[in-house]
């Protein structure tokens, strides 16, 4: 991001733009020939914190406007994510296990699981609702204001994360995993005004969803633009947070090691699994420095550290000299289904001397607290002081994430219960 601001200062300086003017154009062509950097890296502003500074000093945002040229307009291009609703359970409608579903780790597999499970059309009380729209296509032309600066956009590339149509209404979500603290109003506002003109008789629902996978969260944000000729008249109707539990489990005694642990006494420090998992997806996708790595989760080099090691130990990756490969172990994982995936996950943690542990002192006496962790961690290790209850925080984590993926015992009150 900090090239980037760099970059941007240097086009401001080049072109010469009246800072008490709102409204600037720039092509794609003038971007890379100041910048020599790739114009559409240079424009992806999805959140006020991508904004470079010399935007965020004089109240601007970047919209495209025609194929290849954009707008530097001063106006607030950003919305901000109001709080999320009442949690509620939705039990999946599906029978049966999907085969296909979940093989990566991107928002789709999410979005796309929210839809076949019924959870959806649960929570915009529409059904049947039908897969219909999905990926890019050009803008109808359509004219707006941001404040008091019209545009005029035609042309436009648009890419739909889903778009979902029923008998009256067309439903178009955008998509990200993890939860921003804002997003770029056009994501929604430009589908909205291109299908509005594709099929006006059809009510326009936009969306903004997220995924939370540290808690298994889906969170949909249902919105409305009370004049589509005005870009900043976005309005919440109603916000829904929804876990989704599954028909398919997995008892206790079921958990067999699977014996390719590397390293079976670590101690973990990385307190997040599903990042852990979401590192081997990165390494098999060629994001294997370990600059690169942590940068792309935000990471300091500590933290960093912990879940290379974790992932290590697991036998999932190697690495040499900051570089990191992925093990046939790594490749298994990444080939299997979302559930397929989290109880081979399941299976390699067990062979871990504490996880062992744990799970035997859970099937003993059918419950398990952190005093127990705590206890068997100054047994089987050299920890002393402060550092033994940082260490068991990170297994309470590891634990509570086997409980959610198997559901063979629970995490009540600080205690881990057999069901």
């Amino acid at each position: 991001m900090a090239k980037t601001s760099e970059l941007w200062e240097k086009i401001f300086t080049a072109k010469n733009y009246d800072l008490t003017t709102d409204l600037h154009f720039i092509t794609a062509d003038e971007i890379k020939q100041i910048s020599l950097a790739e114009p559409r890296i240079m424009a992806k502003m999805d959140s006020s914190s991508d904004l470079p500074d010399v935007f965020k000093r004089n109240g601007y945002f970047l919209l495209p406007v025609k194929n290849g040229e954009y707008a530097i307009v001063r106006g607030k291009g950003f919305h901000q994510l109001e709080a999320k609703g009442t949690l509620i359970n939705h039990e999946s409608r599906i029978n049966f296990n999907l085969t296909t579903a979940g093989r990566g780790s991107s928002e789709m597999q999410y979005l796309d699981y929210s839809f076949n499970s019924g959870a959806l059309e649960n929570i915009l009380g529409i059904s049947p609702l039908y897969q219909s729209i999905r990926g890019r296509e050009y803008s109808k032309q359509f004219r707006f204001m941001v404040n008091k600066t019209e545009l005029n956009v035609g042309s436009v590339q648009l890419e739909v994360d889903s778009g979902l149509e029923g008998e009256d209404t067309i439903v178009l979500i955008e998509a990200k995993v993890k939860t921003p603290e804002d997003f770029i109003i056009r994501q929604l506002f430009y589908p909205y005004n291109h299908f509005k003109i594709v099929s006006p008789d059809k009510k326009i629902v936009p969306v903004f969803f997220t995924y939370e996978p540290n808690a298994k969260l889906y969170n949909f944000w249902i919105y409305e633009f009370t004049d589509q000729t005005n870009y900043n008249s976005i309005r919440l109707k109603e916000v829904r947070s929804l876990t989704i539990s599954s028909k398919h489990g997995l008892e206790l005694s079921d958990i067999k090691p699977k014996g390719n642990v590397v390293y079976k006494d670590l101690i973990p420090q990385a307190n997040d699994l599903n990042k852990v998992t979401e590192l081997v997806f990165k390494v098999a996708e060629k994001i294997n420095h370990y600059k690169d790595v942590a940068e792309y989760f935000g990471f300091d080099e500590r933290q960093s550290s912990y879940y290379r090691e974790a992932a290590e130990a697991l036998g999932l990756i190697i690495s040499k000299k900051g570089i990191y490969q992925i093990t046939e172990i790594g490749k298994q994982l990444v080939s299997l289904t979302a559930e397929k995936r989290n109880f081979f996950m399941v299976e390699l943690l067990s062979d871990f001397t504490l996880i062992k542990e744990g799970l035997d002192i859970l099937k003993g006496k059918g419950n398990l607290t952190q005093t127990d962790i705590e206890q068997f961690i100054r047994n089987k290790s050299r920890l002393t002081g402060s550092t033994i209850p940082r260490r068991a925080a990170s297994l309470v984590s590891w634990f509570k994430w086997m409980s959610e993926v198997t559901g063979s015992f629970v995490f009540e009150e600080s205690i881990f219960k057999l069901k």
